[in-house]
């Protein structure tokens, strides 16, 4: 969640006076497209760490920018920019005279502030003309999309090779510089697999990965290994976030709601597989139902002894980052306005204003931002009500 007070919050909410874009290019002299030749409320940016119908770990999904711009005759495409929003909101009350009688004076207990932002970072990949040939509708995308543009398989062999048992977090630091001009963190992450060793087998790499497997691949792999998620902020730095009893945002009006009856069940037991085609289980199984996460993770496919990395999802010493209801949550769809604060990764408690479910509890697994002063914000999360059903159903038949 973007750092604000709440007193703003509330303020940008109800004394909310402008929003204004700037499209700047921080690598390349060219002038900043404003306000005058963006074509109005065609802004669209959406982020997402988990975009499938059931829950998974370890997404690193490209962020894609959507606007058009209008008279801009300079080539865009190949361009970095950086997405600016500045909002302007009422801090104060604007009041007829200074006494108690009217006057031709007005007094200014009016006073306005100024908040700027950075919402996004990234490369143009299409400018293209609009039937309106004065129109461009320029598409972009964060750096995450250039890790998918990266393959894999030649260094991966080699780590076979020479560094079998290479640790989570010099892989990570690997894949980060291999497609990060700038390598740099939001903030400092340190996953709890970060220490643990591979168990790389030569074979096993050639077998499993093929030469359209990407680097974005093993990054998702090694974020789904530490509970966590790969996005890019603002300002084009990558952060990894767990979503571990993140602060909630209570949201009380909404344009438009949808959500299931059920919330997401607890995760008893986990699955990766190892050894190519053989599986690590970690857990309990129950008589009623449950949920199981079962994993096809790449790097763990590639190894002979997962045992250290699976179990540490569960130390038994208070860390636990899978099981139980700590991923519990109630898949929905809700539109809002002005909240562009929220991010992939936030928790909302949505008031639904009707008795038999009061509130929408959910993680936020996909933020879309539509317009510019009419800004409309689209909080997503998928989820199926039970993970891994079709091997537990197999499992009861038997």
């Amino acid at each position: 969640m973007i750092n604000l007070t709440d007193e703003v919050k509330k303020q940008l909410l109800n004394d909310s006076l402008q929003r204004e874009i700037i499209i700047s290019f921080p690598d390349d002299d060219i002038q900043d497209i404003t306000g005058a030749n963006i074509v109005s409320e065609s802004l669209e940016l959406t982020q997402a760490i988990s975009d499938g119908k059931e829950f998974k770990l370890g997404g690193c999904i490209a962020g894609q920018l959507t606007v058009r711009v209008i008279n801009v005759d300079t080539e865009l495409n190949g361009k970095r920019i950086k997405v600016i929003m500045k909002q302007s909101y009422s801090k104060g009350l604007l009041f007829p005279s200074d006494t108690v009688l009217p006057s031709a004076d007005l007094y200014c207990g009016y006073q306005s502030g100024v908040i700027e932002v950075s919402l996004f970072c990234g490369t143009v990949n299409s400018s293209s003309r609009q039937k309106n040939r004065a129109v461009k509708e320029i598409i972009a995308y964060d750096d995450l999309y250039l890790a998918s543009q990266k393959y894999a398989y030649n260094y991966f062999t080699s780590l076979a090779i020479y560094s079998p048992k290479i640790s989570l977090y010099d892989l990570r630091v690997y894949l980060c510089s291999s497609f990060l001009k700038d390598y740099d963190y939001e903030n400092e992450f340190t996953g709890f697999n970060d220490s643990n060793e591979l168990s790389l087998k030569l074979d096993l790499v050639k077998s499993i990965f093929n030469d359209k497997t990407t680097i974005s691949d093993l990054l998702s792999a090694y974020c789904e290994l530490n509970a966590c998620f790969a996005i890019m902020s603002g300002e084009g730095k990558i952060k990894f976030i767990q979503i571990l009893n993140p602060k909630t945002e209570v949201v009380d009006n909404y344009s438009n709601l949808d959500f299931e009856e059920y919330t997401t069940r607890s995760i008893n037991l986990i699955k990766f597989k190892y050894n190519k085609d053989s599986y690590f289980s970690y857990g309990h199984t129950e008589e009623e139902k449950q949920s199981w996460y079962i994993s096809d993770n790449i790097i763990t496919a590639c190894c002979i002894d997962i045992a250290g990395i699976v179990t540490s999802f569960n130390d038994n010493k208070g860390n636990n980052y899978i099981f139980y209801n700590l991923y519990a949550y109630r898949p929905f769809k809700a539109d809002v306005y002005g909240r562009w604060w929220l991010e992939c990764g936030d928790k909302v408690s949505i008031k639904t204003g009707f008795t038999d479910t009061e509130t929408v509890d959910s993680f936020i697994l996909e933020r879309t931002l539509k317009g510019t002063n009419g800004m409309r914000v689209r909080l997503t999360a998928e989820g199926t009500e039970y993970l891994g059903k079709d091997e537990i159903n197999e499992l009861q038949q038997n």
